[in-house]
C-alpha cells in the first residue's frame, strides 16, 4: 500500500473514531430531557416533566400520560427510557422508534404525590390549546383540580385566545385555583380569585376553599371562610329541593 494511501486511511479512521467519541454531546434537547427520567431522582423528573411539556415534541403527551399510570420505565445501564402501552407493545421514548422488548432491567419511573400533581397539571396544559372545545375545558377542570402552578402559562395563554363561552370560564377558573395558592400572587389577585371560585359553587370550589390555610394574608383567609359559608349554605338548599322533588315524584 502506498504511503498516501496509509496516510488517507490513516486519517479516516482518526475521523471515524471522533465522531463516534462526540456523538453523545449532540444529542438534542428533546433526548437530553428524557434522558433524565433514568436518573430516578424526584428533583430531575420534575425537571424533565417541565421541559418536555414545553417541548412541542408529539412524544410529549405519550410520555407523561405513561409517566402518570406508571408505564414509564427506565434503564439505568444502558440510560435508556421505554414507553410501555397499554397493548403491551413498547417504543423508545426518545424517538418513538419500536421496540421489540424492555429490558428486565428496566423499572418505572417512581413518583411521589407532588409529581403526580406535576403531571395532571402539564397534560392539562398539553391539551388546553386543543381545538376542540369539549376538550380544551376538560383539560382546565385538571388544571383547576391540580392548580400547579408551572401550567400558569399556558393557562393564560389559551385564555387570551378563548372564545367559547364555557371553555372560557374553565379556564378563568383554573387561573385563579392556581392564583390563590401562589406564593408571591399579589393579596387583591388572591381575593378575585376567592370570589371566582366562590362563584363555582361546587365541592371542588369547596374543597378547595377549604384548603386555604394560614400562610395566606388574614384578608384571604377571612374571604375564603366565608365563601365556604356560603356555598355550604347554598348545596344545603340544593340538596334539599332535590330530596323535596324526590319526594314528590314518588
Amino acid at each position: 500500500m502506498s504511503r498516501n494511501a496509509l496516510s488517507w486511511l490513516r486519517a479516516l479512521a482518526l475521523a471515524v473514531l471522533l465522531i463516534v467519541s462526540v456523538a453523545p454531546a449532540f444529542a438534542g434537547p428533546f433526548e437530553d430531557s428524557v434522558a433524565k427520567f433514568t436518573t430516578d431522582d424526584f428533583s430531575d423528573t420534575e425537571d424533565a416533566i417541565g421541559e418536555i411539556a414545553a417541548s412541542g415534541n408529539p412524544l410529549a403527551y405519550p410520555i407523561l400520560s405513561a409517566l402518570h399510570d406508571e408505564r414509564l420505565m427506565f434503564d439505568a445501564d444502558s440510560k435508556k427510557v421505554y414507553i410501555k402501552q397499554p397493548d403491551s407493545k413498547a417504543i423508545d421514548a426518545a424517538t418513538g422508534a419500536a421496540v421489540d422488548s424492555i429490558p428486565d432491567s428496566a423499572s418505572a419511573v417512581n413518583l411521589n404525590n407532588r409529581l403526580r400533581r406535576t403531571i395532571e397539571a402539564a397534560l392539562g396544559g398539553l391539551t388546553l390549546l386543543s381545538p376542540d372545545a369539549s376538550t380544551r375545558i376538560t383539560a382546565a377542570q385538571t388544571v383547576f383540580k391540580s392548580h400547579e402552578e408551572s401550567a400558569l402559562p399556558t393557562v393564560e395563554t389559551a385564555l387570551a385566545k378563548e372564545t367559547n363561552k364555557t371553555a372560557k370560564q374553565a379556564l378563568t377558573e383554573a387561573r385563579a385555583a392556581i392564583l390563590l395558592f401562589k406564593s408571591d400572587t399579589p393579596e387583591a389577585d388572591k381575593l378575585d380569585a376567592v370570589a371566582t371560585i366562590k362563584s363555582r359553587g361546587d365541592q371542588d370550589a369547596l374543597g378547595m376553599l377549604s384548603d386555604v390555610g394560614s400562610d395566606q394574608p388574614a384578608s384571604v383567609v377571612k374571604a375564603a371562610a366565608a365563601a365556604v359559608s356560603a356555598i355550604q349554605s347554598r348545596l344545603a338548599v340544593w340538596s334539599a329541593v332535590q330530596n323535596a322533588w324526590y319526594g314528590l315524584s314518588l
